[in-house]
């Protein structure tokens, strides 16, 4: 059903490759945090898993269940069987680490309970932490400026939280889920960043080639090497850029998010703006 899926083996190694040559670009990737939303990870999380383990202390012994949490996201992270979505992932290798004996929450007739108040907190506190972040004027309109050229419009967040909690940081962002044709999260999707696999399943899954896909995003190891493995064009949006250092990332082009709506807003086709051009880092230099 659908377009083929290659393997990982078959992806061509940078953004803009022979490959991709000028061909049109119908699906645009929004990556969310530090992307569309002005938030960083690296001061969220703990705040983010701190509150999350306060709320369920009395299922969960506190330390242990964040410990836990942690290696159950690591492991939907480096999770290969597309057989499993992530959250199935994720709750197997969560309940499979907790002691019962510790961890009421963990014994099976009170699974049930746990996952209703997961569930409670994302509705009611999640949305609490939105102080850590501030929203990019922006998002919205190249987010529409996508869609007005007629691309699909992909919101590309790494899928390891539920949907209620990436629908809460959208609203962050002041962008709503029915401006995307998919939002990848923990219960749609069965792959995640930064295997190039992601992309090939988000590709899949609007019915576009990768090589006619363009990915947005300030994650060099999350968003931009991957995605360039898996034939994608890539942009850099500037201001929270995260692993500079990340080696298989490709040169490409950088700006700001403005800017990036100005050259979407531009009558040229996306193919020729996005192509393999020498851009200089910290400007747009390359693409004026």
């Amino acid at each position: 059903m659908g377009m083929k899926t290659p393997g990982p083996e078959a992806a061509p190694r940078a953004a803009g490759a022979a490959e991709t040559g000028d061909a049109p670009v119908r699906a645009v990737l929004f990556d969310l945090d530090g992307t569309l939303l002005e938030l960083d990870m690296a001061r969220f999380l703990p705040v983010y898993l701190q509150r999350l383990a306060s709320y369920v202390a009395d299922l969960f012994e506190p330390e242990d269940f964040v410990h836990q949490l942690m290696r159950a996201t690591a492991a939907v992270i480096g999770n290969r069987d597309r057989s499993r979505t992530n959250e199935r992932v994720l709750y197997d290798t969560f309940w499979s680490g907790l002691d019962p004996d510790r961890h009421p929450g963990a014994r099976p007739e009170r699974r049930a309970e746990a996952m209703a108040r997961f569930d409670r907190f994302y509705r009611t506190e999640f949305g609490r932490l939105r102080h850590l972040a501030r929203p990019r004027p922006e998002a919205s309109r190249v987010v529409a400026a996508a869609r007005a050229r007629g691309c699909k419009v992909v919101l590309a967040t790494s899928p390891v939280f539920p949907r209620v909690a990436i629908e809460e940081r959208l609203r962050w962002a002041g962008l709503d889920a029915g401006q995307f044709d998919l939002v990848t999260t923990l219960e749609n999707m069965h792959t995640c960043k930064p295997q190039p696999d992601y992309y090939y399943e988000v590709a899949a899954r609007v019915g576009v080639e990768p090589v006619h896909c363009l990915m947005v995003g300030n994650d060099l190891r999350d968003d931009i090497a991957p995605a360039a493995r898996a034939g994608m064009r890539v942009y850099v949006v500037e201001g929270l850029v995260v692993n500079e250092d990340e080696p298989g990332a490709p040169r490409a082009p950088r700006g700001s998010l403005g800017q990036l709506l100005a050259w979407m807003e531009r009558p040229a086709p996306l193919g020729n703006i996005f192509a393999n051009r020498a851009t200089l880092h910290g400007n747009s230099a390359g693409l004026q």
